[in-house]
């Protein structure tokens, strides 16, 4: 069973946090939303799983996923940014997922307007999308090998190290007037190039609670090794983390049970 958690921040409206559900059956998670309802859905990341695609598109042979964004898009303006996960999408799969009426932030942002709340919602996508993009567009099309580059996009590999997130558009983002919200899956970027951005609220998730929590340690979060320092709750009353809502390792989640985080 899911767990709701509920943060009380100087938000002007009330968001539901949706991470790392990685292709999962989501019926739990949208009757939470129901429930909840929520000013706005944020899904910040890794709404698929990183196996390669069998023939054609990641979206095509992600049911649960498409069926998350449309139900989202179906109960309130819904937000999504791109993970780690999500490292392989081609234009046609984003496509794909922009036609299920959500609105993709995409190292980008929108305005975005609530009861007269004037809202700036932006997305800093994963660097390991960056270097996929990186990496086709240096070779023929018809010699894009997705076998070949998957193993040097993992976390602990030295290629994905020396990528780094597209964080030139920020700066722009961060002058802007209006409350402003960050979709950006990997909390270990926040305190390399978010902590000193005017930036009023970030979301995140990609740690999964530290996968095994003790006395509310997390053991280990991919980008941030053992005995990890950002994996849930709120640090410095404005970036929130969620512990996600899949487990698709080897090792179980122990004492972190799934979540979907609400924040008014």
């Amino acid at each position: 069973m899911i767990k709701e958690t509920f943060y009380h921040l100087q938000s002007p409206i009330s968001i539901a946090l949706v991470t790392d559900t990685h292709n999962r059956p989501a019926d739990d998670v949208i009757a939470s939303i129901r429930r909840h309802n929520p000013d706005i859905i944020c899904i910040a990341g890794d709404f698929v799983y990183a196996r390669l695609p069998e023939e054609g598109l990641k979206m095509e042979e992600s049911p649960h996923a498409l069926s998350l964004l449309k139900e989202c898009s179906a109960i309130a303006p819904t937000f999504v940014s791109i993970g780690n996960h999500e490292w392989m999408f081609n234009e046609e799969d984003i496509k794909i997922v922009k036609s299920t009426g959500i609105h993709l932030v995409h190292n980008n942002y929108i305005r975005y307007q609530i009861r007269e709340k004037e809202l700036l919602i932006g997305g800093l996508t994963s660097a390991s999308y960056m270097a996929y993009q990186s990496y086709c567009a240096g070779i023929p099309k018809d010699s894009v090998d997705p076998d070949t580059i998957y193993p040097l996009l993992k976390p602990r590999s030295t290629v994905i190290q020396d990528y780094e997130p597209t964080v030139s558009w920020i700066d722009g983002f961060c002058n802007e007037s209006g409350y402003k919200i960050l979709l950006c899956h990997h909390p270990e970027y926040y305190p390399r190039y978010l902590q000193k951005k005017n930036i009023n609220l970030v979301l995140s998730g990609h740690a999964h609670g530290g996968q095994i929590r003790i006395k509310g340690q997390g053991l280990y979060a991919p980008g941030q090794g053992f005995l990890p320092r950002l994996t849930s709750g709120v640090v410095d009353h404005r970036l929130v983390i969620s512990r996600g809502l899949a487990n698709n390792t080897i090792i179980p989640r122990l004492w972190n049970p799934e979540e979907v985080v609400y924040i008014h």
